[in-house]
């Protein structure tokens, strides 16, 4: 299997969905790394300028974004994948620090400027998506973007961490009444007490035979 493949972008329209209300379709870079599908992409809209404001303040700025991989045909999404991005400005040491949390992985960087900071929590860079042996060749995909400004409250925040720390599976019982919840409150934003949302869908995309 080739280490690095790019997606064939797939050119066509999408029938109307009910979910697509007040969704943004963003043009994507889909891209195998590995075992991985990954995407490039951005998120920059979730920030008005107070948001941006915000993040100069010395209060954390929490960033929430839930990919889900749906197929064009109807069939059943793959489970959603969570990140969360912090970022707070150190009064003290005059620098912003940034805290990114995925599945099994933890990450801090620490940058002097505002718009840098931005830059780095709002891109979506090679961020993994779906295991490759989930997506079989030439089956028509479309990926959606759930990003939530300031989500929920800070216990199921802290529960979510919690779960993303114990890696892949989490040690959760996926079919349990928290994963249900937390799938619900990350995927469908109409149920977060959210400051901003943002919601995008990809252009098509499908895995060419090699």
């Amino acid at each position: 299997m080739r280490s690095l493949a790019i997606i064939v972008l797939v050119l066509v329209a999408l029938p109307a969905r009910a979910d697509d209300d007040k969704v943004e379709v963003q043009r994507m870079r889909f891209i195998e790394r590995s075992n991985s599908l990954t995407v490039t992409g951005n998120i920059s809209k979730l920030f008005d300028q107070a948001a941006y404001e915000q993040l100069s303040s010395g209060f954390p700025s929490t960033i929430a974004i839930s990919t889900q991989v749906i197929p064009r045909d109807g069939g059943t999404a793959f489970l959603p994948l969570i990140e969360i991005r912090t970022v707070v400005y150190d009064l003290w040491d005059e620098q912003y620090v940034i805290r990114i949390e995925g599945v099994g992985a933890k990450r801090t960087r620490k940058v002097k400027y505002r718009a840098e900071a931005l830059k780095i929590i709002t891109a979506l860079d090679d961020f993994p998506i779906a295991a490759l042996s989930d997506i079989p060749y030439e089956k028509v995909y479309y990926l959606r973007v759930t990003a939530q400004l300031n989500p929920v409250s800070p216990e199921t925040l802290a529960e979510v961490r919690r779960w993303l720390s114990q890696g892949t599976g989490g040690g959760l019982d996926r079919g349990g009444v928290f994963f249900g919840s937390f799938v619900s409150v990350f995927v469908n934003p109409k149920i977060a007490d959210a400051d901003r949302v943002l919601k995008i869908r990809s252009q098509p995309f499908y895995r060419p035979k090699p």
